[in-house]
């Protein structure tokens, strides 16, 4: 037997796209099967499936407006990105942007 990669060792950092937390849902036998059955249908896991639908439904909830200011806040990070803190931190000064826009335009 070969292998085509030497394995990792322990002290190796583990990897950006390893996902350690679980979920853990109750379903019905037939709410499951459906599931299942769909993810089967479009060549996935039932992860892959489920995943990406639950975190559109969860950004859409949070990115309501009428929701109360606090819902709003969140911590950033890779997935949220934080872009509440984007929107709400002062602006930075460009200097040389200011200067590109001052300069004429080949259009002028």
């Amino acid at each position: 037997m070969t292998l085509d990669a030497a394995p990792k060792a322990a002290t190796d950092p583990p990897s950006p796209r390893r996902k350690d937390d679980r979920l853990w849902l109750r379903l019905s036998a037939q709410e499951r099967a459906l599931i299942s059955e769909a993810a089967a249908v479009a060549d996935t896991t039932v992860t892959e499936f489920v995943l990406p639908s639950t975190a559109d439904a969860a950004h859409q909830v949070l990115a309501d407006p009428s929701l109360p200011e606090s819902a709003h806040v969140r911590p950033a990070g890779p997935c949220m990105g934080g872009l509440r803190g984007l929107l709400d931190r002062e602006p930075r000064s460009l200097p040389r942007l200011v200067e590109l826009l001052g300069e004429p335009s080949v259009l002028q």
